[in-house]
């Protein structure tokens, strides 16, 4: 079996480091040919952006949303609220990124489940039970196959991302991921997984990249230190023998935190370690 998988890594990585086409010039000098766009709609020069990546023959694979934080004009992008107009801001946040994720060619967008206030029953461990997730979901089913049905229009596939608990209770897990996309029932919505994420909240890596199979539209990666693979102690060769037992053939796009401009002999070891690590898999 060959890895079919293509390769990608955030711009959101290099954000505020480096003039964008000095990052574009070295991730391409290390064969990486498509990038994943950082999801602020409101700041990005579209028409500049696209010659830089034309200069350089990049491809985008999507957009990576900027949940957590909030756009330019201060509104809201959590979509568990109980205020209407945050919950409508936030889905325009949505729709202005698919928007742009079309405009640059790219095929997904991420969902992260944020709320207004905090949720949590166990402060120590940030844990919600299971029926208090299961009621805050259904709140979102109908808003999430109105996204699903507006991204479809544009050829985008919404996915949405289990994120660890400390980062939000709502939806941490895939059974949590499945569990939406399943009350959503639109074929537009899949779901993502994150290596860094699975590392916290999964019993096993393999096992959940394999039942998630069917619905599993992106990936991203990063070690446990948020560096490359490689740098710390999850176990990338569970990652990719469950993507190849799935026949997994999309986006695999690397997203680690880089926090200078000497970055680029850590590049070349975590794509080595996990292009070595694919190879000896196929």
């Amino acid at each position: 079996m060959h890895m079919s998988w293509i390769h990608s890594i955030t711009l959101s990585s290099f954000m505020n480091l480096e003039p964008i086409q000095v990052t574009l010039e070295n991730l391409k000098n290390h064969g990486i040919n498509t990038v994943e766009v950082y999801g602020e709609p409101d700041l990005i020069d579209v028409k500049n952006l696209m010659r830089q990546f034309d200069s350089f023959s990049i491809d985008v694979s999507g957009i990576t949303g900027m949940w957590g934080l909030s756009s330019a004009n201060n509104k809201s992008r959590n979509l568990v609220t109980a205020d209407n107009n945050s919950r409508i801001a936030a889905q325009n946040y949505v729709k202005k990124c698919v928007a742009l994720c079309h405009q640059l060619g790219g095929k997904t967008f991420n969902i992260c489940l944020f709320s207004d206030k905090p949720l949590i029953s166990d402060g120590n461990h940030r844990f919600l039970p299971v029926d208090k997730k299961r009621k805050l979901i259904s709140s979102l089913v109908h808003p999430l196959r109105e996204l699903a049905e507006y991204a479809s229009d544009y050829d985008i596939n919404l996915v949405i991302e289990p994120l660890n608990r400390y980062s939000t209770p709502i939806c941490t897990n895939s059974e949590d991921a499945k569990y939406i996309v399943n009350q959503v029932n639109h074929e537009n919505l899949g779901i993502m997984l994150d290596a860094f994420h699975m590392n916290i909240e999964e019993d096993s890596i393999y096992d959940t990249i394999v039942a998630s199979s069917s619905l599993l539209k992106h990936v991203h990666v990063s070690d446990n230190n948020r560096k490359m693979p490689g740098f710390a102690h999850i176990d990338f060769d569970a990652v990719v023998r469950g993507l190849n037992k799935i026949k997994y053939s999309k986006y695999v796009t690397f997203e680690p935190t880089i926090e200078s401009t000497d970055y680029e002999i850590d590049l070349k070891a975590g794509l080595e370690y996990f292009t070595s690590l694919s190879k000896s898999r196929s």
